[in-house]
């Protein structure tokens, strides 16, 4: 049984949730394995999704145990429902089981993102089952600032404002299930650094971050042309990692493909495991 949770329900069972959230297999995504978000992180995100309007915190209850608990969060203008914490120690299945139909019933049109470790295979069985779609596999990864120095970096790449932007409108093309598309990345330019890899007058790749509190993730790397390119991706990271020591970055994070993986272990990152991210738009009647 889910059941909406109590403030003083998060002081009682934290402890037991956090240590669920330091295992993959009964976890979701944001996960705390990466070396940087930390238990005090975790219970300030929890007693956020339990006194947020657009978030909410559900208990789980199995023959009158507490075995985990589920949050997510909402942008009602644009249906847009993430998952920000499914640790659950038994009944997994039961628990989405009732969180699905739940979400059904309260929204409709809403597109739903659930964001798990690969490792948690009862999840992936019970979505792949219930109509979500395996958009992306991506490996995380984290990189620390403390004993970073920065590195020589070419000429050619550009930081992108909103003076220059059309550079970065040309070479990233999203698809169309993608939230953070150029218009509300543009609306929002101030809090994004984003970098353009150029070849003579021609914007060639881009590579663009955001972040808050020392803590930064690249959001997307993407080449004009659609070909990997080794040394320009290694350019944009350097570009990247020698702005966030400037301003005092502690931390980075970057979900990439197989073929960036080994730039990162030279550039000192961290593998923290592997990410998949399954979508569904919910259809049934709700209220919305």
């Amino acid at each position: 049984m889910l059941a909406k949770v109590a403030l003083q329900d998060i002081e009682k069972y934290g402890n037991m949730v956090y240590e669920l959230s330091l295992n993959p297999a009964k976890s979701s995504y944001p996960t705390y394995t990466d070396g940087i978000k930390t238990k005090a992180d975790f219970l300030e995100r929890a007693t956020k999704a339990a006194e947020e309007e657009d978030s909410e915190l559900l208990l789980f209850v199995l023959d009158g145990n507490i075995e985990g608990w589920i949050t997510y969060f909402l942008i009602p203008e644009d249906k847009y429902l993430q998952l920000t914490g499914c640790n659950i120690n038994r009944g997994l299945t039961q628990a989405l089981t009732e969180l699905l139909a739940l979400l059904e019933s309260r929204f409709e049109g809403y597109t739903l993102y659930f964001g798990f470790p690969s490792e948690n295979q009862d999840a992936a069985s019970f979505l792949q089952s219930h109509g979500f779609q395996r958009m992306e596999e991506e490996w995380n990864h984290s990189f620390f600032f403390d004993s970073y120095h920065p590195m020589k970096q070419v000429q050619n790449i550009e930081k992108i404002s909103k003076n220059n932007f059309d550079k970065f409108r040309a070479v990233y093309h999203p698809s169309p299930e993608t939230y953070w598309n150029c218009s509300r990345i543009l609306e929002t330019i101030d809090n994004w650094t984003i970098f353009v890899y150029n070849e003579g007058e021609t914007p060639a790749a881009t590579i663009f971050l955001q972040g808050n509190q020392g803590h930064y993730e690249i959001f997307g790397m993407n080449f004009a042309d659609g070909e990997f390119k080794e040394n320009v991706f290694r350019e944009l990271m350097i570009a990247s990692l020698n702005e966030c020591k400037r301003i005092n970055a502690k931390f980075m994070t970057y979900f990439c493909q197989d073929k960036e993986k080994h730039v990162l272990s030279e550039l000192n990152f961290r593998c923290v495991g592997q990410y998949v991210l399954y979508i569904k738009t919910l259809s049934g009647k709700g209220n919305g």
